[in-house]
């Protein structure tokens, strides 16, 4: 019995480690994991855009969502509250450095109240 345990555990660690390995989304920014749902963080011009999908990564529109950015940027805590500007992503405005790789963390609340936190660029 304990060996078929062993075997199985074996066989779907790899599919647990695939499950956590950072992607890309369509747009080029980091894929991520946030709760039910998947964010896409892109660096735009003047700022940030997050783009929400659900587990299957089927697009979601921004309507209800809201949420905050805390990016890494110069060892300093930068914070960039999220707002829906456009149907299909919460944005942000910052100056950020151009060509380097974000890295932080979205605190995303879903249009029924529910929290989730999604880390990226780790």
């Amino acid at each position: 019995m304990h060996r078929l345990v062993l075997a199985a555990l074996l066989l779907l660690a790899p599919l647990a480690a695939h499950a956590h390995e950072p992607r890309t989304g369509p747009r080029g920014g980091a894929l991520v994991d946030a709760g039910p749902h998947h964010v896409e963080v892109v660096a735009a011009p003047g700022g940030l855009d997050v783009f929400v999908s659900d587990g299957n990564d089927r697009p979601l529109p921004a309507t209800g969502f809201r949420g905050i950015a805390i990016l890494a940027v110069g060892g300093k805590p930068l914070r960039i509250p999220l707002e829906q500007r456009q149907p299909d992503r919460l944005s942000g405005t910052a100056s950020l450095p151009a060509g380097e790789a974000l890295k932080g963390v979205i605190q995303l609340t879903a249009p029924d109240g529910r929290t989730a936190t999604a880390r990226f660029g780790q």
